[in-house]
């Protein structure tokens, strides 16, 4: 959970807490119904904030209105009329801002129909259905690594989701210095890090009003790329803060001398920050921003997104397959050699999305939610190349995507992995975003937990009772075909290829009779025959209950030439590290097993140079001995 998050519940928690909770959302009531909602509809992981919010806004009319009307578009039944976007698997651009003002006009005028239909009343119950909540996986997600490690590096980077894409992070190395988000988001900490001894070296300040929410690395440019966001008013305003009110940014610096980083440029964009790339020497900034009630016809700057400070041209706003939006997915690049320049800068005028950018497409794909209970994914493509950015085509399948795993591109086809209803399905599309091929009505009542492609193949894991890893043969891309399908207890929620013939699940174990969660489960796969895969050997961690894998594939360290596969791992008293190596004789090898001592308000990485392996949370770095892991040193930053 980050700042802001904690600060909204810290909120809803002062002006709901003399709210009377109905019987149907206590604690014991809100179980039961999530228990059964999971029989029906699979996993589905709620946060803590998610669930006070609900609760809270589903009682508070006030703050129930700004969510109807600010948030959660994603998931809303689409209705209006369809718009020029919608033909041909183009995407059309605003011809001008009466165009972008008339969507969300049409926008907030469905939402005030709504909204004079929607009563609380105390002392009525909320039916469990009407209460349910879903929750999508963010992906951040990573790691197209079919390399997978065929050759150690001198220092580890970011597990990301496409190879020659980076991600952003809290921890990284250039191979000398181990760079640090401390738990404050205000500061990064560069360390020495000297055949594992530790000091303090340098740092980088955020700037008074902003925190920082993740950064890059090149190490070739010794270049260091801040992302932050404003963290706004200081205010108690809660409706403020549910309106996303605030900016994203991106400060670069010069870090040719780590102990004193010299900033060199920035820009400033509208919106939440939402996600980031970096491919070769450019920074693609994601960031959504809501074009709230109080808007003007003639004040562009009331209802259009701004970057550095001037707002976007219409004809940058691509527009959505119907005529209303009050959603805005912005995206700047930038040269980290010229950072104070914003190389392009384009939005996606929706309901709400997640994106997966593969290295050389951003798509942006929306689910929309429909009063059948099913669901479809709307998706658009825009290219991009050294910074520029161009929307090509869009277009439109049955079913959700589990995350941007579930999603890939290879040889100018995109092939999709779905939960539609109670069933799966793969879908392959063309350049225009048209389906080519697919398969229908697998794995009734399951619904897809990780997948991964690689090359001509795909394989996914659905889960009920047992975890069935399918094998797709998508050499065709008109006749996508299941070459196999191995079922066994438990599922992965993460799949990582490792080495040749090999791939890695990471998930839970579950008993086969009570279907009743055990701990985090290790399972290699033997993928040289993709008709007859086999589960290879499995290893259980009985006391541990949940992974950051599970939901941050940043979180993974693998690497295969080094033989290596860490993680953190939750126990009841407190969260540890866990290093595995791998033999085909052996099977998993536990290596080390250590206490994580950081404050847990940062997420643990693990990061190795040479062979030296550094455990970084927060203000805590520890370093331990590759040879014989034994710790070697550490400090408290």
């Amino acid at each position: 959970m980050d700042k802001r998050e904690q600060d909204i519940l810290t909120q809803l928690d002062e002006k709901t807490k003399n709210i009377e909770v109905p019987d149907s959302l206590r604690p014991d009531a809100v179980k039961k119904t999530l228990e059964e909602n999971s029989r029906k509809a699979g996993k589905w992981r709620l946060s803590r904030a998610a669930c006070l919010a609900a609760a809270c806004l589903v009682l508070a009319a006030g703050v129930s209105a700004a969510v109807l009307r600010y948030g959660g578009g994603g998931d809303r039944v689409q209705t209006g009329k369809t718009s020029p976007a919608a033909s041909g698997g183009k995407i059309a651009s605003a011809k001008d801002y009466d165009q972008v003002y008339s969507y969300i006009e049409n926008y907030n005028k469905q939402m005030d129909r709504e909204e004079a239909e929607f009563k609380v009343e105390e002392s009525s119950e909320i039916s469990s259905e009407d209460a349910s909540l879903q929750s999508t996986r963010n992906a951040g997600a990573e790691a197209d690594k079919a390399d997978a490690g065929t050759g150690a590096a001198v220092y580890s980077s970011t597990n990301v989701r496409q190879e020659g894409v980076d991600e952003a992070d809290t921890a990284k190395t250039d191979g000398k210095y181990l760079y640090v988000l401390k738990d404050s988001r205000q500061e990064v900490a560069i360390v020495e890090a000297k055949e594992g001894s530790l000091k303090e070296y340098g740092n980088i300040q955020a700037e008074e009003g902003t925190r920082i929410e993740e950064f890059y690395l090149n190490p070739e440019k010794k270049k260091l790329v801040m992302v932050c966001s404003s963290t706004g008013d200081s205010g108690d305003s809660l409706l403020r803060d549910m309106n996303y009110n605030g900016a994203a940014e991106a400060v670069t610096y010069d870090v040719s001398n780590p102990s004193k980083p010299v900033e060199t440029g920035r820009i400033k964009q509208s919106g939440t920050y939402s996600s980031s790339r970096m491919s070769g020497d450019y920074v693609y900034l994601f960031s959504t921003y809501y074009a709230g009630a109080g808007i003007a016809r003639d004040d562009e700057k009331s209802f259009v997104p701004l970057v550095n400070g001037r707002p976007l041209a219409s004809d940058a706003i691509y527009l959505p397959q119907t005529d209303m939006a009050n959603m805005y997915e912005v995206v700047t690049s930038l040269d980290i050699e010229d950072p104070d320049t914003i190389t392009d800068s384009k939005a996606i005028f929706s309901k709400g999305g997640e994106i997966y950018v593969s290295n050389e497409n951003i798509y942006y794909y929306e689910n929309e939610w429909e009063g059948s209970g099913r669901t479809n994914t709307t998706v658009r493509r825009i290219t991009y190349k050294d910074g520029r950015l161009k929307a090509e085509a869009q277009g439109t399948f049955d079913g959700y995507l589990n995350d941007s795993f579930s999603i890939d591109e290879y040889k100018g086809y995109l092939r999709v992995a779905v939960t539609a209803g109670d069933t799966n399905a793969v879908y392959i599309l063309d350049d225009k975003l048209k389906i080519t091929g697919s398969i229908e009505g697998l794995a009734k009542d399951e619904r897809i937990y990780s997948a991964r492609f690689m090359g001509d193949t795909g394989y996914f894991v659905t889960f009920r009772e047992t975890d069935p890893l399918y094998s797709v043969d998508l050499s065709d891309p008109e006749k996508p075909e299941i070459k196999g399908a191995l079922k066994i207890p438990g599922f992965s929620d993460y799949l990582h290829f490792y080495g040749e013939n090999l791939l890695i699940g990471i998930g839970m174990d579950v008993d086969e009779k009570t279907s009743v969660t055990g701990g985090v489960k290790l399972t290699m796969f033997d993928i040289s025959d993709m008709t007859d895969v086999k589960e290879k050997d499995t290893y259980v961690l009985d006391n541990v209950y949940s992974t950051d894998v599970s939901y941050d594939h940043r979180a993974a360290l693998i690497d295969a030439g080094k033989n290596m596969i860490g993680f953190p791992g939750y126990e009841a008293g407190g969260q540890k590290y866990f290093l595995f190596s791998y033999d085909s004789r052996e099977g998993f090898k536990c290596l080390l097993d250590e206490e994580i001592n950081g404050s847990g308000m940062m997420a643990a990485r693990g990061i190795y140079i040479g062979d030296v392996l550094y455990i970084v949370q927060g203000n805590v770095v520890e370093s331990y001995s590759l040879g014989d892991y034994s710790k070697i040193d550490d400090i408290i930053l």
